[in-house]
């Protein structure tokens, strides 16, 4: 790892959830420093973590491929329509015609019972529960990305405190899998487009490359070895036929990665001792706060106009 910005590290496991980790009031994650980017005053002022359905649908099939066991303690298959075909067809053959079977007594009762049997368990339907086993098969099918994601410690919340040319810094990440034996750090990402054209702008748009070298220059710390991690993304597609592309980021990304998160940290640590959290003004060159407003390229073209009698 090039980096003289961290001096020493103190990293540990430390489950998401524990008491330990809700704690961690003061210790920052990539998110953090994403946050961070966009300016110190979103991070310390800005509206709370809204879960979008994407969100949601990325955490069950993580769950769903690291963690099956878990998987089935927290979510249950709730799958009516085998229910509703049940009850048409007893109505059937007893010549009734049933418009709303969700409406019947039959429903009900069934419905009740499966809120029980759940026990508060998240609730997802036979139609979500194949996309993602049709994903995962997909994944399966390749054989290196079937050892990628079949090998490994998956989703261990790891915490710790590092001692930086800015002082001691608080610092938590979650990697989706780590393989201790070969020193591979796995991310899986669900996307739209997972192209060798498309992914590298979403991995700009959503600063993949802070998470890569943050990740990366961390869990080596934590091996203190002298061994290098490698950093995989594997970008999977949402909509049949779940095409995938393995990326392992080029050292450029890495760098420009280690450059944002060490000067982020920087300022976080800065805002942090002297209780001071900036907007955008913080990333403007001039103390007035003034900055030069242009048109984008695409917007300079000419205007032309005809006249016809």
């Amino acid at each position: 790892m090039e980096n003289d910005f961290i001096l020493s590290a103190n990293i540990r496991e430390c489950n998401y959830g524990s008491d330990e980790w809700k704690a961690g009031v003061g210790y920052i994650s990539k998110s953090g420093l994403t946050r961070i980017k966009e300016s110190p005053a979103h991070y310390r002022f800005g509206e709370p973590f809204v879960e979008t359905p994407e969100i949601v649908f990325g955490r069950m099939y993580h769950c769903y491929v690291f963690q099956p066991e878990k998987f089935e303690k927290e979510y249950y298959i709730f799958d009516e329509q085998i229910a509703i075909d049940a009850i048409v067809a007893k109505a059937n053959s007893e010549g009734r015609d049933i418009q709303k079977p969700r409406a019947t007594k039959e429903y009900k009762e069934w419905h009740e019972g499966q809120m029980i049997l759940a026990e508060g368990k998240i609730l997802i339907d036979r139609e979500q529960l194949d996309k993602l086993k049709a994903m995962k098969d997909k994944l399966l099918q390749h054989p290196y990305a079937n050892m990628l994601i079949s090998k490994g410690i998956p989703e261990q919340g790891m915490i710790g405190e590092i001692e930086t040319t800015a002082g001691k810094i608080g610092v938590k990440f979650i990697p989706d899998l780590r393989n201790d034996k070969k020193r591979v750090c796995v991310e899986l990402k669900t996307t739209v487009r997972a192209s060798k054209k498309d992914f590298p702008k979403e991995a700009a748009n959503y600063d993949y490359q802070i998470q890569a070298a943050f990740y990366s220059d961390l869990l080596e710390l934590y091996y203190n070895d002298n061994r290098p991690v490698r950093f995989v993304f594997i970008a999977q597609e949402k909509r049949k036929p779940y095409a995938f592309n393995i990326f392992e980021p080029t050292p450029r990304f890495i760098a420009q990665g280690r450059y944002e998160y060490e000067l982020l940290l920087q300022l976080y640590k800065y805002c942090l001792d002297n209780n001071f959290w900036p907007g955008y003004q913080v990333f403007c060159p001039n103390k007035y706060g003034i900055l030069d407003l242009d048109l984008p390229g695409w917007a300079i073209n000419s205007l032309d106009y005809f006249i016809h009698k």
